[in-house]
């Protein structure tokens, strides 16, 4: 293969430039070079010190425009169409067509498309869509400060959310099959903590009933004064007859209404996050400092004589 002349004519300039000589017309008299490439070169040297490599353009993609339009129409169809599936549908259209499944995912990639598996959201019709932007507007200069705001959450012995150094590229965290779990029902407001309340059985109207005359009414007149307004979701325990009626008659309809399919815009969300990464960190913790627990328990049972045979 014969040397490139651009590259070969740009090392040449490169060392006459480091050698002092530095006018294009010089250059050009002893290189053969022309004089207009000189004079470029000599601009860019006296830009950067030096002629950069050039760019390549490298080997030629697999998949023509034609091809790669074929496979953005594929995806765009079906968004769950795999690789396989993509490339059987190419072969069959193409006769020619040879490539393997790295490579769709490649050209893939180039079109800016990730494989990735989808969040959950609510099924919206567009009465649901309507009800939000009305409520929406409706409460956009609403007095949330008077707003006590109330949610359920489970809470369990062992998660596995948060990050964790280790010299290995998969760390690997010993989990229990069925861990331990407790739920908790809070209420919260502007100026602070209405009311908790952990419980373990399935909550039910009874038992929310309960939570509500124990936890709610009397903390939060004290703490929020007179015709604080009570923010519940639309689970059918909360709906349930007999505990609107109490809040009726505690409340005088006090309830602030939330639209059905409605976003979790509940700020008790963020003291939830807070709490359970809280335990997390505790829990694995306590786990990591099993064994100095473990003596400090037996130190305990076993008083002053176990503590020098410990020693020992």
């Amino acid at each position: 293969m014969s040397p490139n002349p651009v590259k070969t004519n740009r090392s040449i300039v490169n060392l006459l430039w480091q050698q002092n000589i530095r006018t294009p017309k010089e250059i050009s008299s002893k290189t053969s070079i022309p004089l207009r490439t000189c004079q470029r070169y000599v601009s860019l040297l006296k830009k950067s010190g030096k002629l950069r490599k050039i760019h390549k353009s490298g080997r030629p993609r697999k998949l023509t425009s034609e091809k790669r339009r074929q496979l953005g129409m594929i995806i765009k169809s079906n968004h769950y169409t795999t690789t396989t599936e993509i490339k059987a549908i190419l072969e069959e259209k193409y006769q020619t067509f040879n490539l393997s499944d790295r490579t769709i995912r490649r050209e893939l990639s180039h079109l800016g498309y990730i494989s990735i598996i989808p969040r959950k959201v609510p099924l919206l019709t567009q009465q649901a869509k309507t009800n939000r932007l009305l409520w929406a507007r409706d409460h956009e200069r609403y007095n949330w400060k008077k707003v006590v705001f109330s949610d359920e959450t489970t809470l369990q012995m062992f998660r596995n959310t948060m990050l964790a150094w280790s010299r290995e590229k998969k760390p690997a965290q010993p989990m229990v099959k069925h861990p331990f779990k407790v739920h908790v029902w809070g209420a919260t407001n502007f100026k602070g903590k209405v009311g908790l309340y952990v419980f373990t059985e399935n909550l039910d109207r009874h038992l929310y009933r309960q939570i509500l005359n124990e936890q709610l009414y009397d903390n939060a007149d004290v703490l929020v004064g007179g015709q604080w307004i009570f923010r519940q979701d639309n689970d059918p325990k909360h709906t349930s007859r007999d505990v609107q009626n109490d809040l009726n008659t505690r409340l005088l309809r006090r309830v602030l209404a939330w639209p059905s399919y409605s976003p979790d815009l509940n700020p008790i969300e963020n003291i939830w996050a807070v709490l359970k990464h809280n335990v997390e960190k505790h829990v694995k913790k306590m786990i990591a400092q099993k064994k100095k627990y473990l003596k400090t328990i037996l130190l305990v049972l076993l008083g002053r004589n176990g503590r020098e045979s410990i020693k020992k």
